[in-house]
């Protein structure tokens, strides 16, 4: 991606797995945090505190934090103004771009962070004012959401999950 654009330093892999831990965690989701720790350290502390945890109790914390509505991962209850005008412009999108919500509501971060990785797949020389709305449109709630996972998580994985979010979708840490 072209430096001077806002979000440059994102990383295609890692937003899929972001959006990963955004879903329903299974056991392929348990197994597959080892080898993901190994790319991305900040997963580390986690691995640890899930082996002794076990699926069980990640799945009651992702009830707790995520469908219950502690931390809502929706767009809608973070900012008035959802991505491309509402739900209907976001699935039009996403259909677009060959993207399934797979029982996701289209404002949730899961899918607005694989429409992310997405668009930076793309050849982007010429659209970067696209880029500069999906970045502020992220940016711009993506933090409030963040720092309720690290203030309201139990299990270190949604803390981790939230100050990567935090740390990757701050304004205050892009160049533009």
């Amino acid at each position: 991606m072209v430096n001077d654009l806002p979000g440059d330093e994102l990383d295609v892999d890692e937003l899929c797995i972001l959006s990963g831990l955004l879903s329903p965690p299974t056991q392929e989701t348990v197994d597959a945090l080892e080898e993901m720790a190994r790319g991305w350290s900040w997963l580390s502390p986690a691995v640890m505190e899930i082996r002794h945890l076990g699926l069980p109790a990640l799945r009651r914390e992702y009830d707790r934090l995520l469908v219950t509505d502690d931390c809502p991962a929706r767009e809608s209850a973070w900012s008035s103004q959802v991505l491309a005008g509402g739900g209907t412009n976001l699935e039009r999108l996403y259909r677009q771009a060959g993207i399934s919500l797979q029982g996701r509501e289209p404002d949730s971060l899961a899918m607005e962070l694989i429409y992310a990785a997405w668009y930076l797949e793309q050849d982007l020389s010429n659209a970067p004012a696209g880029w500069r709305v999906i970045w502020h449109h992220l940016s711009g709630w993506v933090p409030p959401f963040a720092r309720c996972l690290q203030s309201q998580a139990e299990v270190e994985l949604y803390r981790a999950l939230g100050a990567r979010l935090e740390m990757l979708f701050s304004e205050r840490n892009t160049r533009h």
